[in-house]
């Protein structure tokens, strides 16, 4: 597929502030990107280059091969943004502002009420006297209500509650089964998980790491504790990436760094009456790569699973 996004050695300064770093990423076409970092790590920084906002002092970011400065003006036609924090005139409505934003955008007025009953949107009321989270909504709804190929989305769902949130991740769904691109920035672990294709890690004005969902999960450590019919034979266990934890005969802790397909196949051959398989979250990931210790992670791979291990190990009653 064609790429939507492309950056480049992009860099941006603040004076001797540090912005973003030697950024290199390229988005696809009607993929969904998340940016991932903490605040303060450049995700606002690098949106408000591809919104040709500010200049980078380095490098280039190109969306369908234009110039985010330069060619800024026609991008605009072309995308649709939601900011982290948007503000609004407080003395229009719901509905004022919504279709003032739409007859901007060339979006027929009222055409943002499916969106809004779905998001559970009062249209009615001033904006000034919305609660953080139902002008949040009206964000949503305005980035959503268009059909541009290109969402941009800084931290969209904050200040929504738990079942907006789930209301915004369909919204993002839909978004790609239509063919649209979003880049969205995020530190909610949990959204980037379930929404995105591909995820790039931010540490410090730095991409750490650029790769898929399964893919930093797949390359991480995985607990696995079986409770096995019989014990196994000696080395029944000896594959590549798995290191026996503790092993009672019947009660087995494993941990598996990498391919798992060599243990289930070894696991076929076995009497295995029960498996639980640990495998990280996005969360766990993320503080691994923000915390600078994935490059020697091995040693707290492995505590991480005799932990997991230990967890799982059946404990005495102490009597009283």
């Amino acid at each position: 597929m064609a790429d939507a996004i492309e950056l480049r050695g992009l860099t941006r300064w603040y004076g001797s502030r540090r912005g973003v770093l030697d950024l290199d990423v390229a988005v696809q076409e009607g993929e969904v990107f998340g940016f991932l970092g903490p605040n303060g790590a450049g995700k606002t920084t690098t949106i408000r280059m591809l919104l040709g906002l500010i200049r980078p002092s380095a490098g280039t970011a190109t969306i369908w091969g234009l110039d985010c400065w330069r060619d800024a003006p026609a991008l605009h036609r072309r995308l649709a943004h939601l900011g982290s924090d948007p503000g609004y005139l407080g003395e229009m409505t719901a509905r004022q502002t919504l279709d003032y934003l739409g007859a901007m955008r060339g979006i027929a007025r009222g055409a943002w009420r499916p969106l809004a009953e779905r998001l559970e949107l009062d249209p009615d009321l001033p904006v000034r006297k919305l609660s953080r989270g139902n002008r949040q909504k009206v964000g949503v709804v305005q980035a959503f209500m268009g059909s541009e190929p290109l969402l941009v989305m800084d931290e969209p769902s904050t200040g929504l509650d738990p079942l907006m949130q789930r209301e915004f991740l369909a919204l993002v769904a839909e978004a790609r089964a239509a063919g649209r691109t979003v880049f969205l920035s995020s530190h909610n672990l949990t959204e980037v998980e379930r929404s995105c294709d591909r995820v790039g890690i931010i540490r410090e004005g730095r991409l750490v790491k650029v790769a898929t969902v399964a893919a930093l999960v797949g390359d991480h450590t995985r607990a696995v504790n079986l409770v096995l019919g019989r014990p196994a034979e000696n080395g029944a266990f000896d594959l590549p990436g798995v290191t026996v934890l503790s092993s009672t005969g019947q009660d087995v802790h494993l941990m598996v760094r990498g391919d798992v397909n060599p243990l289930l196949g070894r696991l076929a051959r076995l009497d295995v009456r029960d498996v639980a398989i640990s495998t990280p979250d996005v969360e766990d990931l993320f503080f691994r790569y923000y915390d600078g210790s994935v490059a020697g992670s091995e040693g707290r791979a492995l505590a991480d699973a005799r932990a997991a291990a230990a967890a799982a190990e059946p404990r005495e009653e102490v009597s009283r």
